[in-house]
Parts: C-alpha cells; sequence; structure tokens
C-alpha cells in the first residue's frame, strides 16, 4: 500500500495556498456536493437554486467548510511532515507561513459567518447561520487545544460528520424550506454517518504522523485495521438510513440507485482489509487519486437525483 512514488513539482505560492485548502482533485467538487445535497433535497423547482439567498447560503457554506484546512495547515506542520503523501502540505504551508493561514482561515470564517447571518435576517430562518456557525465553531474545538477533537478518539470522524455533512445540509435546506421532514432527516443523518466512515478511513496513513506529532485519533489510539473496520461498519449504516431516506422520499428504484453508488466505496475498503496493518498503511495520494472518485461519483449522485425528479414532474 505504501511506497507510491509521484512526480515533484515546483511548489509556488498559488499552489501552496490551493494545497492548504485542499483544493487539488476532486476535494472541489466533492465539496460543492456537500454544500448542495441540503438545497438540492428542499428544492420544490430548479429555479429555486439560482435564487440570491440560497446562491449565498451556497456560497457561505462552502467557505465555512474550506476555511477549516488552512487552520489544519498550520496547527499539523509537524504530522504532515511525518506522513507519506502530505508531506507538500507541511512545505506549502511552511512557504506561507503558518500566519498567513491563519490569517486566510480567520478571514474566510468571517465571511462565511457574515453571509449566512445576513440571509438568516433576510429570510428570518435562524437555522441558516446556526448551521454555519456550529461548524465554525467545531472547526475552532478540532484544531485548536484545549479541546482539540481531532486528538480525541471517534469524537475526530464525528467532527467531520457534523461540519462536512449534516450542518451544511440543515442550512442549506432551510434557505429554501423553513420545514424538514422525516424522510430528509434520515438522509442527512445518513449522510454525516457516511462521512464519519470516510473520514475515518482517510485519517488511517495519517497514524505515523498523528503518533509522532502526540495526537490520539482511532487509528492512533486503536491501530489501523480496527479503525478500517469501524469505517466500514459506520459506511454500512450509513447505507441503511440513506437507502431508508430516499425510499421513502422517491421509492425502492431511486432508494437502490443511491446505496448502490455509496455501496461502491464499502466495497473497495473491505478490499483493503486482508492487508492492512500499522506497519502497511495506504498512502494518502493514491488514496485521493483512485478511492475519492468513488467518493465523487457517489456524492454527485446524491444531487442529481432530486434533481432529475423534481424536473420530471
Amino acid at each position: 500500500m505504501t511506497g507510491t512514488t509521484t512526480p515533484v513539482r515546483p511548489m509556488t505560492r498559488g499552489r501552496a495556498a490551493l494545497r492548504i485548502h485542499r483544493l487539488e482533485y476532486p476535494f472541489p467538487a466533492v465539496y460543492a456536493c456537500h454544500v448542495l445535497w441540503g438545497a438540492c433535497f428542499a428544492m420544490t423547482s430548479p429555479g429555486q437554486l439560482l435564487a440570491v439567498p440560497v446562491l449565498v447560503t451556497l456560497l457561505a457554506n462552502l467557505l465555512g467548510i474550506i476555511s477549516q484546512n488552512p487552520l489544519n495547515a498550520a496547527l499539523d506542520v509537524r504530522a504532515d511532515t511525518s506522513t507519506q503523501g502530505k508531506g507538500d502540505i507541511a512545505d506549502a504551508t511552511r512557504l506561507l507561513g503558518p500566519r498567513t493561514a491563519f490569517r486566510w482561515a480567520a478571514a474566510e470564517m468571517t465571511l462565511a459567518l457574515g453571509l449566512s447571518a445576513a440571509v438568516s435576517v433576510w429570510l428570518a430562518r435562524p437555522a441558516v447561520v446556526i448551521g454555519v456557525a456550529l461548524a465554525i465553531v467545531l472547526h475552532l474545538l478540532y484544531n485548536l487545544e484545549p479541546v482539540r477533537l481531532k486528538s480525541r478518539g471517534y469524537a475526530n470522524p464525528a467532527y467531520f460528520g457534523l461540519t462536512f455533512a449534516l450542518l451544511p445540509c440543515v442550512s442549506t435546506y432551510s434557505a429554501i424550506r423553513p420545514d424538514i421532514p422525516v424522510p430528509v432527516w434520515l438522509v442527512f443523518a445518513g449522510l454525516a454517518v457516511l462521512l464519519f466512515g470516510r473520514s475515518l478511513w482517510w485519517s488511517i496513513p495519517d497514524r505515523t504522523g498523528d503518533a509522532v506529532a502526540g495526537d490520539r485519533p482511532p487509528a492512533v489510539r486503536h491501530g489501523a485495521r480496527v479503525a478500517l473496520l469501524v469505517a466500514c461498519a459506520g459506511t454500512a449504516t450509513a447505507l441503511a438510513l440513506i437507502g431508508w431516506g430516499l425510499l421513502w422520499l422517491y421509492g425502492p428504484a431511486w432508494a437502490l440507485l443511491g446505496v448502490a453508488a455509496c455501496g461502491a466505496f464499502l466495497v473497495d475498503k473491505l478490499g483493503l482489509l486482508r492487508g492492512i496493518s500499522d506497519e502497511n498503511l495506504p498512502d494518502e495520494t493514491s488514496m485521493r487519486r483512485r478511492s475519492l472518485s468513488l467518493v465523487l461519483a457517489a456524492d454527485l449522485l446524491l444531487v442529481v437525483i432530486p434533481v432529475i425528479l423534481v424536473i420530471a414532474r
């Protein structure tokens, strides 16, 4: 699993800015899906996605998601230096300077909060800004001492489920509709658990670097194999919740399609169980290029399904 060699490219300031924001393939498209989920499940006509308050809410949540990355890069230079596939994040942070990364994170969080607050006042729907504000608070708690959720076992992947799925879904849904029915809550809960499983899997290559830096996420506390087993179990639970919600909303055919698309990631991860160990960790770069393409395909499908059904009505 380890040992993948990637070509060395010169680290310009522009490339460094993209890297500390995690804007390499396929993350920009994945982030866009995360903020679109809520709005797409709320809309009753495609034109609602182009309404000004909805577009502003989508931008606010996108900034809220992205803003965590430079903050994390500034604080995790030591861990990234010791993690195969992440050394260039540490290089990018050193080139730009941690202070610059902190300033970008603060500016992006402030803008996200301001935009979502404006929409909340405009529409008289507090959930729009509450979703963004809670995500920003969790970003700080994840990265900063004395709490530092990153180091607190399964609170680490739970943080990603909340801030990259559930809270953006609630915020962007609320920009279109004030009510969230039970089947939509099931889908949103499933997406949160899905991100729990994905982020737990995604943190496994960081095991060595996190241990060097003194952090204690699940892969450090319990080992890479246990972390992968829990990630797979979480993903299976997520598939059940998403399938239940889609079945309730759209019927069995669409539910099966959504579950099958999201389930491809689980099948791929089950294939790693045979060889993974604390000494044989997957490489972040190869994981991003291979497995995250499956993630992107599933995320896009969950955006497309409600859009197709609204258009077909």
